[in-house]
């Protein structure tokens, strides 16, 4: 409902909101900024309206009276003391009421408001308010529990709401009225009720709650409230590894596990998931749903490291558990070995351990991998993990180029670093690729050629005596691609291969017959149409 008007017995508290004229294909419909609903005085009900309009009096406004969804007017009614304001300034945010309204059957119906009615310059303003057509409306609710907890997030408040038929005065469930209901200090929700004047109206709790909370539900003046409270569960946390005192090395990620257990509302021990954990100052992991977690703290240097919980909303209490670190500077690489390969895809091997000293089972290292152009300003490419005393296969996520440097790096262990490797391959370039001539038709032959070059220094010269592939791929769905022959090249770096043509597709000449000292490449993908007889 977009308008709110709260009825009282004999005042009514009203809050402004700006409403504007609405476009639309009929000009005289309008959104007005007044108010307008129900109110019952002296026993009768009434309609009470607010005025905000300073384009227009009181004295220009008429009410009329509709059944909801539907366009036959019930009611025509005028504002009591609608002429007592001189001027449109001094009535804004002045009441008027009108006489009671009389309506064959106890409901909810909808208040029209009309401006300059019957004239040339008539403005209407649908659905302004709600006019509810019952008398003395009685909420009774009850709530299905006065406690949340993480077990039981949710309160249920089921009631009815009645009301007295003006026309016989019998009491029977108000159909269709709106219920307003609150929780916290959020905006109100509006809850229809349903024939038989019932509403049940479940209140989600999030655990940030204070320990005392509020709900409330209302309908005018009746309604009812019900104070709810939050019991924090307690935890408890057990940590597996490492336990007491550890000695690592300096730098490592030493492997921490344990189990996390809250005590339930039926006062068992339960798995406690998604507890947030504290590693000395830094965020650690969270607790999976049957309350283990697995993560690793950085051995910085010698002394205590205590592990924590976090705070969580519908838990307490968990006592922190205290770890003692030993760390030795006795981080190394050993037996590192790097490659690049014909599609520039730079990979490493090798170990990451210690000169002396242990660690504890699964302790790792974060290893940066580093490059340079020159073997001396260094940037890092990319990063894995590695196990200490676990052998390594890392490959680098960027492409070899030309002659370079490569290297790994500790990222935790300062001067930890492998050897230096200087890798790279010779460029090889497919130019002047075609297939020839266009617009055959089936069974033609026709030529696939090019030339294959390599690069020297900074110019680029012929590539005799190398094998280029001759490849095809049909335009017919889930077509794969398909060796046709091979070609070598000249001494001028040429190559050329004559192929029947059998169907439409695309051609492609590849350079992967490479020595160790050369980098494949890759020619142009040429679609091929055939010219139909």
């Amino acid at each position: 409902m977009r308008k709110i008007l709260a009825v009282v017995s004999t005042a009514v508290a009203l809050s402004a909101s700006t409403l504007v004229v609405a476009p639309g294909a009929q000009a005289a419909e309008v959104s007005l900024r007044s108010y307008s609903g129900s109110a019952e005085k002296d026993g009768r009900i009434h309609v009470l309206y607010e005025h905000w309009e300073r384009d227009s009096l009181p004295s220009d406004v008429t009410v009329r009276i509709r059944a909801k969804g539907g366009d036959a007017v019930l009611a025509t009614l005028g504002l009591n003391d609608a002429g007592s304001c001189p001027t449109a300034y001094d009535c804004l945010d002045q009441q008027f009421w009108t006489d009671p309204v009389e309506l064959p059957a106890m409901g909810v119906y909808t208040i029209d408001l009309v401006v300059k009615a019957g004239t040339a310059g008539e403005l209407v303003d649908r659905d302004n308010g709600e006019l509810n057509y019952g008398l003395a409306p009685q909420v009774t609710a009850t709530a299905d529990r006065t406690t949340v907890s993480y077990d039981h997030r949710v309160v249920t408040v089921n009631g009815t709401l009645v009301a007295q038929d003006p026309n016989t005065h019998e009491v029977k469930p108000f159909a269709g009225a709106t219920i307003r209901s609150r929780h916290l200090l959020r905006d109100p929700k509006l809850n229809a009720v349903d024939k038989a004047g019932r509403f049940s109206l479940p209140f989600e709790f999030s655990g940030y709650e204070t320990d005392k909370t509020q709900i409330s539900v209302w309908f005018q003046q009746s309604g009812a409230e019900f104070p709810v409270s939050v019991h924090r569960q307690p935890l408890k946390l057990a940590v597996d590894t490492p336990t007491g005192s550890v000695t690592a090395p300096l730098g490592s990620d030493v492997p921490l596990r344990g189990k996390v257990t809250r005590t339930a509302d039926d006062g068992t021990e339960k798995p406690a998931g998604g507890v947030g954990l504290l590693i000395g100052d830094q965020y650690g992991p969270s607790t999976k749903e049957d309350g283990t977690f697995a993560g690793t703290f950085t051995a910085t240097g010698n002394g205590g490291k205590r592990v924590a919980l976090g705070k969580e909303p519908w838990f307490t209490g968990g006592s922190p558990y205290d770890i003692q670190l030993k760390t030795a500077a006795t981080s190394t690489f050993s037996a590192v070995e790097a490659a690049v390969d014909k599609y520039r895809k730079v990979t490493f091997s090798g170990t990451l351990g210690v000169t002396s000293g242990s660690y504890p089972a699964g302790t790792t290292g974060q290893v940066s991998i580093d490059h340079s152009t020159d073997g001396m300003n260094w940037s890092s490419v990319g990063r894995f993990t590695a196990a200490y005393g676990t052998p390594f296969h890392q490959t680098a996520p960027v492409k070899g180029v030309a002659e370079s440097y490569w290297r790994l790096r500790h990222l935790a262990a300062p001067g930890v670093e492998s050897r230096v490797h200087r890798l790279g391959r010779v460029y090889t370039e497919i130019r002047k690729d075609s297939v020839a001539p266009e617009g055959i038709t089936q069974g033609t032959r026709l030529t696939a050629k090019g030339t294959l070059m390599q690069k020297s220094g900074t110019t680029w010269k012929a590539y005799p005596g190398r094998k280029v592939r001759v490849y095809f791929k049909a335009t017919t769905p889930g077509a794969t691609w398909k060796e046709l022959g091979t070609a070598t090249t000249l001494t001028n770096g040429t190559f050329s291969k004559q192929f029947t043509v059998a169907r439409n597709g695309t051609w492609r000449m590849r350079h992967i017959d490479t020595v160790k000292t050369h980098y494949a490449s890759n020619g142009r993908e040429i679609p091929v149409t055939l010219r139909v007889r």
